[in-house]
């Protein structure tokens, strides 16, 4: 091994360089306070963003933020209108037929009852004016008369109650055809999400890769699409790899550059570190804390949540009075 590969790794490995290398973090400036947009829950496991307002444009209370592809609910909905139009035919026709039904046993309960009538005055005819076969088939008449009224009666109150049970049955399935369209109305409402306040619109970020959310990418429910940030308390957010975290504590003080102004640098102290590593695809394996640096004085500058930073600790944890 030549002398000069021997002098450069004695100089990486001297505790002297290595304790005066600072540490560089990434960040990205955020809000405190914002209204953000998730995917909606659909029946499939994931949909597609089928339209973005541009990003940084500001967007106005209730104006449309992002669409997602809601051809499918649109094809259900237009299934249960044609469920809902041939349940409401059917209960006006059954309606129809049941009460002609009804209205025919009506009538002949009707006459059964005129009849047993006429029979009741002819068997009320007394014994000795008639002879002994007139007043017995008198008798056997109006016994008979009395059993068809009974039948009329019970036939007209199946009739109702047959027309009643058909008319609920049928009421019962245009009600959860009705509950359904308007399950699936509200669903395909929920595919296009509006701004409750006035604010630049920011893209998320895809929870798996890390890049931007694009219109035509597929999401799955409960993944962030966009927000609208308050441009009011804003503080920058870092992930620091476990095997740094005791290079730094809360409190610390930082310098901060923005990328789109790389001629200021900043000053930030570290205001809060995650009490539990997290996993974070986009960084790469291992876990991650989440780091979060307040500015000491608010910056005369545009600031728009989203802006890359670079964090800087000028020296190691033990070299700053440790």
């Amino acid at each position: 091994m030549s002398r000069l590969v021997v002098l450069l790794l004695l100089l990486i490995s001297s505790p002297v360089l290595s304790s005066q290398a600072p540490l560089l973090l990434s960040g990205e400036l955020r809000a405190e306070k914002s209204q953000s947009f998730f995917s909606p829950t659909t029946d499939s496991w994931r949909v597609e963003v089928q339209w973005l307002m541009p990003e940084g444009q500001v967007a106005q209370p209730e104006e449309i933020v992002a669409v997602f592809d809601g051809a499918a609910i649109q094809g259900e909905i237009d299934s249960q209108i044609a469920v809902l139009e041939t349940a409401e035919e059917k209960l006006d026709k059954d309606d129809s037929k049941f009460a002609q039904d009804v209205l025919e046993k009506t009538y002949a309960l009707k006459r059964a009852e005129l009849l047993l009538k006429k029979a009741g005055i002819d068997a009320a005819v007394p014994k000795q004016y008639l002879s002994a076969y007139e007043y017995e088939s008198y008798q056997v008449a109006e016994k008979q008369a009395e059993s068809a009224v009974r039948k009329a009666r019970k036939e007209l109150a199946q009739a109702e109650l047959t027309r009643e049970v058909a008319t609920k049955k049928q009421r019962a399935k245009i009600a959860s055809t009705q509950a359904i369209l308007a399950y699936k109305r509200a669903q395909l409402e929920s595919m296009s999400v509006r701004a409750e306040r006035s604010g630049p619109v920011l893209y998320g970020k895809h929870p798996w890769t890390g890049e931007r959310v694009f219109v035509g990418m597929t999401a799955q429910p409960g993944w962030l699409i966009a927000e609208i940030p308050s441009l009011s308390n804003l503080y920058v957010e870092a992930w620091l790899h476990e095997v740094d975290a005791e290079r730094v504590r809360s409190g610390q003080d930082a310098a901060l550059v923005f990328d789109a102004y790389l001629e200021r640098r900043i000053p930030v102290h570290l205001a809060d570190i995650g009490t539990q590593p997290q996993k974070r695809q986009e960084l790469g394996p291992g876990l991650y804390y989440r780091l979060v640096f307040k500015f000491i004085e608010q910056p005369e500058l545009e600031l728009l949540p989203g802006m890359g930073a670079r964090i800087e600790f000028p020296q190691r944890l033990e070299e700053d009075g440790q």
